[in-house]
């Protein structure tokens, strides 16, 4: 094998010795025979090569006997190419690709040249190489890109549509093409840093950081591609004395197909994004697009007549951030000239109209030599090139009108209106509840079928018998000859925040008759009297069960959402929280997504339990975390007080999990209850622990959210060429909090997210040393408005509960704050105009707080105990707190659901304004840059689909 070393690294093709491949290759069709394609990482000195396969489990290497009897061919990467390309979507082209070698040739390939292209990763055996000749960076070379325009390729290589750029081969550093440019005094783009290309120029903010920050001898080293502000930017030229100078910077008419490749939407299906799911997101997110274009219009109309728009290329693995507020910077922003100082359109705009008396909200850097950037003579920039914004603003417009997908956008330049479906009936809602009311009087508690009153049998005009059953988990199955569609679309639309119509009381409706009836209410009737004889009988066993049980003044219980639970009988799922919070029992049903839906777009939390019984158990037991990662450094907190104990061992933390006396203890001499604080550490998770990231990533409930390439995570649609968002996994270790004293804290205070979360509580740990902590945690949980249903899992289930959650609806946090401020007013506490009750995470809304929340402002929320193996999905901007009543081991994975997307939006803004303290601040979603990419890759998708629109 020569030098094996130097194969390490390389990219191998491989063909195994099956029947069908090599039968392939025999009959010429070799580019379609079954190669397996790799990059090798290690390799042994008895011909075996370790090989990272292509569209594999990043942990599925394997070892490979190159000269083995299973492989028929070996080819290996032995050099860059420029080759003709006979790719229809690329035009015949020469086209930068690699060439490689056989090392071993059981197919005869002859003087066949296998070659591999760049960026379509299309294979292809070339009749010879005559046609092939060496790619040379610094060469200047015309391709053709996917739209037939002519690109000049100059120190970059094409991946797809994408350009990478060659670090450290600046033109200037080519003497003929410096003789050439001093003699035309053509501009050219910096395609360096500030220090090696232009040092007697304006240094940008990161050049100039870098100056300081790094010695002389690794100057040379610098990667432009990441540091410098000007990199691509910044447009220079020489003067007639050969002076460098600044020409501009590159205006948005400058951007080239290659660019707008990354902005625009390719006319192919995209992988794991079908019709009905394009049509879907576009129907939740097409709304918050349009407003994020009018934005963008907005913007432009500050710019002055006479100021010029620059164009700042978007570059790979750089978050573009805004100098003043940490936003990242979508797409119009201002720039500095000078040393490439950006700020947002918030910032801009809350300093150009602020008046000059007024106290500044955030301060602003000082550009070189101190004087300070004034916004009259900042830069207007954008990001997205050309009019590639506005082109897809046109696209989701047209496609909602061929599709028929709703909008209520707010755009008055709408092309086509949408074909929007016609609502339910007005006064449904209310209509539903009198008759519910209603039938409770007519209807038999204690029969295993129900009859409606003649009456009610006469205005309905046919026989109403409703026949019903319940299932093994006590859930109403599906009457027959019913529309559970329809039932669902009627239900479902109407809620309590809608407001009541007038004149549609129930004894209008039936005194209306049969012929005037709201459409389609024969074909539900019988579902809302199934669902109101289930109150009863449930009332009846509640009543049956209080007078053996001593228990009385208990809240009826109310079915979930009007009756959901008839929506689909093979989904197995229960009702808590009388009958506001839905429970799903098999974690892995398939069918799990379509009544979680349903909730999750009212803004309700939902329970997924059993998945303990999926996970490794050994894994996540708290004596491995010790044996694995004893010795590492690590703070902990101190949750009754909040305060940090730093520079201790991790094993500390995990060896008094269970065992009290091995706990570390505080000044009073008492055992403290603690919580590791950020562990593992930012995104390390995965590296450190690989084993359980895969066991996690595998049985994560309702996949299509919550898995990182899940269709409805919108987050997964964001290009692999910008900086993907820290979406977890991340742990939450904490002990329990049982003492009387304890329940007015809280593990975690109340706080809210910028994006969704799925928590799971992996393990349970009951700690040995206290013999009355089962009475105690019973108290907790009797004292935090917990349902019957709920205790029924501690005291007939016999579960392992791990800690009480409370979680509030996202339209209620403004109440809440009020009532912490006014709250805090009494306790004599300050308001600072940059801090925020619930972002400050400093208040834990005890029993007494609860009650007033409820009677002073009407705010109930979801009161969750979550037991070893529950899921707890919490929709983004939900105000929510933990009081673990056992020590816990909990892991949290982020995501970004179609449904919630519009508080993703409004959090992003409200963090803005948060003191640069808080953990929330920095804006590390990039909701914008998600809402665009989802949106274009929907409307790509309905374009790609449009033929078979017509067909139909």
């Amino acid at each position: 094998m020569g030098d094996s070393l130097g194969l390490i690294g390389k990219r191998l093709l491989l063909l195994l010795n099956d029947g069908g491949s090599a039968a392939a290759a025999a009959g010429g069709a070799v580019e379609q025979a079954a190669w397996l394609r790799g990059t090798v990482r290690a390799v042994s000195v008895i011909g075996l090569v370790f090989v990272e396969f292509d569209d594999s489990h990043w942990r599925q290497r394997s070892w490979v006997q190159v000269y083995g009897d299973e492989v028929r061919a070996v080819l290996m990467e032995s050099a860059i190419v420029w080759a003709n390309c006979s790719d229809p979507s690329l035009s015949a082209a020469q086209w930068p690709a690699l060439m490689f070698k056989p090392l071993v040739d059981h197919v005869g390939l002859g003087s066949l040249v296998p070659v591999e292209f760049f960026g379509p990763r299309t294979l292809a055996f070339l009749p010879n190489g005559s046609s092939l000749h060496t790619f040379e960076v610094g060469n200047c070379h015309k391709i053709f890109d996917r739209y037939d325009r002519s690109v000049d390729v100059h120190n970059h290589l094409i991946l797809g549509l994408c350009v990478i750029y060659v670090a450290g081969l600046s033109v200037l550093k080519d003497q003929n093409k410096v003789r050439r440019l001093k003699q035309s005094g053509e501009s050219f783009l910096q395609d360096g840093s500030c220090i090696n290309v232009a040092p007697h120029l304006h240094k940008c903010r990161e050049c100039r950081l870098e100056r300081y920050r790094k010695s002389r001898e690794d100057e040379d080293d610098d990667d432009p591609n990441v540091s410098c502000r000007f990199f691509h930017f910044r447009r220079l030229a020489f003067t007639k004395k050969g002076v460098l100078r600044v020409e501009g910077f590159l205006s948005p008419q400058q951007s080239d197909s290659m660019a707008m490749g990354l902005w625009l939407p390719s006319l192919t299906v995209h992988e794991g994004l079908d019709l009905d799911t394009s049509k879907y997101i576009l129907a939740n997110v097409g709304d918050q697009f349009c407003q994020l274009v009018m934005s963008e219009k907005e913007a432009m109309m500050m710019v002055e007549p006479h100021q010029k728009v620059a164009w700042k290329r978007a570059v790979r693995g750089v978050r573009e951030m805004c100098d003043v507020c940490e936003t990242t910077l979508f797409n119009i922003h201002w720039v500095c000239r000078k040393c490439g100082f950006g700020v947002c359109l918030d910032c801009y705009r809350l300093r150009k109209n602020r008046p000059p008396e007024e106290e500044e909200v955030f301060s602003w850097l000082k550009c070189a030599k101190g004087q300070p950037h004034e916004p009259q003579n900042l830069m207007p920039t954008q990001i997205i090139p050309g009019t590639a914004l506005y082109s897809i603003g046109d696209m989701v417009h047209a496609a909602r009108g061929k599709w028929g997908i709703k909008a209520n956008c707010p755009c008055t330049s709408r092309h086509n209106k949408p074909l929007v479906r016609p609502s339910a009936p007005n006064g449904l809602s209310q209509f539903v509840k009198s008759l519910q009311g209603l039938l409770a009087d007519t209807v038999c508690s204690g029969s295993s079928s129900c009859f409606v009153s003649e009456s009610l049998r006469s205005v309905m005009g046919r026989d109403s018998r409703a026949p019903f059953g319940l299932d093994s988990f006590g859930t109403l199955s599906k009457p027959s000859g019913s529309s559970p569609k329809l039932f669902n679309s009627l239900l479902l639309g109407a809620g309590p925040s809608q407001p009541k119509a007038e004149g549609t009381s129930l004894r209008d409706l039936l005194n209306s008759g049969p012929g005037k009836l709201p459409q389609g209410l024969p074909n539900f009737l019988d579902h809302i009297i199934a669902s109101v004889v289930e109150t009863k009988k449930a009332e009846g066993r509640r009543a049956s069960g209080s007078a053996e049980g001593g228990e009385s003044g208990t809240a009826p219980r109310r079915e979930g959402l009007m009756g959901l639970s008839v929506l689909d009988p093979h989904t197995s799922h229960s009702w808590l929280c009388d009958g506001r919070l839905l429970c799903l029992q098999d974690p892995s049903n398939t069918n799990n997504w379509k009544i979680f839906r349903e909730c999750w777009k009212q803004g309700q939390p939902v329970l997924v339990s059993g998945i303990h019984k999926k996970l490794k158990g050994n894994l996540w037991k708290p004596e491995s975390f010790s044996k694995e990662f004893g010795d590492q450094d690590v703070d902990l907190v101190n949750c009754r007080n909040c305060a940090i104990i730093s520079d201790v061992k991790v094993r500390d933390f995990w060896d008094g999990f269970q065992v009290i006396s091995k706990r570390l203890k505080g000044g009073d001499g008492q055992p403290m209850v603690l919580k590791l604080k950020d562990w593992p550490p930012g995104e390390d998770f995965r590296d450190m622990m690989p084993t359980r990231f895969d066991d996690l990533m595998e049985n994560l409930p309702l996949p299509e959210y919550t898995k990182r390439d899940g269709r409805l995570n919108l987050a997964c649609r964001l290009p692999n060429f910008f900086v993907r968002p820290d979406l977890g996994p991340k742990m939450y270790n904490a002990y329990g909090l049982i003492s009387t004293e304890d329940r007015r804290v809280g593990t975690t205070n109340l706080h809210l997210d910028v994006s969704d979360a799925v928590n799971v509580m992996v393990y349970v740990g009951i700690p040995e040393g206290d013999s009355d902590q089962e009475k105690k945690v019973m108290q907790t949980i009797e004292e935090g408005d917990v349902d019957d249903m709920t205790k029924r899992r501690v005291y007939e289930a016999k579960e392992k509960p791990g800690a009480l959650w409370h979680i509030y609806a996202a339209k209620d946090a403004e109440k809440i704050r009020e009532l912490l401020r006014k709250v805090g007013e009494e306790q004599g506490q300050e308001n600072p105009p940059d801090h925020d009750p619930i972002h400050d995470q400093s208040w834990y809304l005890d029993q007494t707080l609860r009650r007033r929340l409820y009677e002073e402002y009407g705010v109930q929320g979801w009161s969750i105990v979550q037991f070893l193996g529950d899921a707890v999905f919490i929709p983004a901007g939900a105000p929510h707190q933990v009081h673990n009543l056992y020590s816990c081991i909990k892991v949290a994975e982020d995501f970004v659901s179609p449904e919630h997307v519009k508080h993703c939006f409004r959090l992003t803004q409200e963090f803005r304004h948060l003191s640069t303290t808080h953990t929330n601040h920095e804006d590390k979603l990039q909701v914008k840059n998600i809402i665009y990419h989802a949106v274009k890759d929907a409307v790509g998708t309905l374009k790609a689909h449009e033929p078979k629109l017509g067909r139909s």
